[in-house]
């Protein structure tokens, strides 16, 4: 009776009506969030597990009256913190298939349509990213197979992982290129190789670099220029200091988490081509130009990689947690190569059949390509990068509103859609720390007030506000009205504070 089967299918379609009418009254309340400060929230929350279980009304009753209302709702047009968007209504189709049909990506046999259409997804993004996906003849003397395919990748749960398998196979090639398979012998005694990466590039690389035996302080941090983006001539500098022998890998940013900014890719590629250094690309956010009509130019060079992260739960819309990671040759793959009789055996290779466990990091994984298969399939490449392009124009409209007022301090025309600013009321002498503590009482109020969410962060020893506008129905008069509320609260802060002041005194 409880599991997911021809016997309960009715209970099935009952129960998820149910579910999607709890879904929609949350939406249509049409609420940032309802849940007030972490401690209310934690105070309304409590687990507890019994000896018996209740029926499924009084559970979607808890997630009615507990659960949802202390949720942040990313439908919301005032959501606005981090790379956190809305979800395309085709996704959450694409959820409950995925769930229903639990097939798991490892083996053909657990998800022989999933498999095929996992692997045309990727040869179409290899394409998007004009990676060369033909078939090229080589001799058995070059390879031992007739034939290879130039291009290859697979989908992964998001960023972190996808920077992990680039980092991961950027490691591999560099100790072969000394002789040294590590995979088999590991790192003990050999010379550790040095990591290139800007100042603002996502925290990942140094996790990444722990996780792969390396260690954070074979991360070199590049220095950047205002708009956050790496500086090529201290990129020279330090490859030349290094030794181009001893650098394992640059790591490019396309879209920092910050101000989304792009390093210069094409510039980068030449000198990682000219010194044949493993090149990765992290863009994850900014891959979604991949399909913009207007600004698909920013990422100009992001083909000449040999890695690529992309995340779909970011700009494309969809819902956590689809990613995907792109290699210029598959052949690199082959130094994670493990075979496991039950799952990629070597007679499935030889018969052509495709056990996806090959590629990735992960043994049982989630049929996330559906998602981007459904949401292309209906909205079409032109529709989806005009929901991108959407999006950048408003952070333009948004940066410009607050440049024109006097209370604020724009940091940074926006690159991709993020907007840094802070409040600093004009007729206030207000020290750097007043300030910082200033905004992020402004956020914090914002956020348990219902009216809006906007992330702090920390940009050139300033505390800023920050839009992140992935929400393409995000308005300029919702800017505006955030704008005002922003400085409402700040002069109410201010006004608390004088009045503090003024009872000590």
């Amino acid at each position: 009776m409880y599991l997911l089967n021809q016997q309960t299918s009715e209970q099935y379609l009952t129960h998820m009506q149910q579910t999607s009418v709890i879904i929609k009254e949350w939406l249509n309340d049409n609420n940032v969030y309802l849940g007030g400060t972490p401690q209310q929230v934690q105070d309304a929350i409590s687990v507890s597990i019994n000896a018996k279980g209740q029926d499924i009304e009084a559970i979607l009753a808890d997630i009615q009256d507990k659960f949802l209302p202390n949720c942040v709702s990313t439908a919301h047009r005032h959501c606005l913190a981090h790379l956190h968007p809305p979800t395309l209504v085709v996704g959450q189709i694409a959820e409950m298939i995925i769930a229903a049909t639990n097939q798991s990506m490892d083996s053909w046999n657990q998800s022989p349509a999933a498999t095929y259409i996992e692997k045309d997804l990727i040869e179409w993004l290899c394409q998007l990213c004009q990676f060369d996906t033909s078939f090229e003849s080589q001799t058995d003397a070059q390879i031992n197979r007739q034939y290879k395919r130039k291009a290859g990748g697979v989908f992964t749960s998001g960023g972190t992982q996808s920077n992990l398998m680039g980092l991961l196979l950027a490691r591999n090639k560099f100790y072969e290129a000394q002789g040294v398979d590590v995979q088999k012998e590991g790192l003990m005694g050999q010379r550790r190789g040095t990591i290139l990466c800007s100042d603002q590039a996502h925290f990942s690389i140094e996790k990444n670099a722990a996780l792969l035996g390396l260690g954070v302080q074979c991360v070199e941090k590049v220095a950047t220029d205002s708009s956050g983006a790496m500086l090529l001539s201290d990129l020279q500098h330090k490859i030349n200091k290094i030794g181009v022998d001893n650098v394992m890998a640059v790591v490019a940013t396309a879209g920092t988490t910050d101000l989304g900014a792009i390093d210069p890719l094409t510039d980068i590629v030449k000198m990682c081509r000219n010194a044949q250094i493993w090149l990765h690309v992290d863009a994850a956010w900014g891959g979604a130009l991949l399909l913009s009509q207007r600004y698909r130019h920013l990422i100009d060079g992001i083909h000449e990689a040999d890695s690529i992260t992309l995340d779909f739960h970011k700009h494309f819309f969809l819902p956590i947690s689809c990613g995907a990671f792109l290699l210029r040759d598959q052949q690199d793959f082959e130094s994670i190569r493990h075979h496991s009789e039950y799952l990629n055996s070597s007679d499935d290779e030889k018969d052509n059949i495709p056990n996806l466990v090959t590629y990735s990091l992960q043994t049982t994984r989630r049929f996330d390509a559906l998602k981007l298969w459904m949401a292309l399939d209906l909205l079409g490449t032109d529709d989806y990068g005009a929901l991108i392009d959407t999006c950048l124009d408003t952070a333009r409209q948004a940066a410009r509103l607050i440049d024109a007022h006097a209370d604020f301090v724009l940091v940074h025309q926006p690159i991709i859609s993020s907007v840094l600013f802070y409040f600093k009321p004009q007729n206030q002498a207000l020290s750097s720390q007043q300030l910082s503590q200033l905004n992020r009482q402004i956020a914090q109020d914002l956020l348990i007030n219902n009216i809006a969410n906007v992330a702090t962060t920390q940009f050139e020893q300033q505390l800023c506000l920050k839009f992140t506008i992935l929400n393409p129905n995000t308005q300029v008069s919702d800017i505006n009205t955030i704008i005002e509320q922003v400085a409402l609260a700040g002069f109410n802060r201010l006004h608390i504070s004088e009045g503090k002041h003024n009872d000590a005194t």
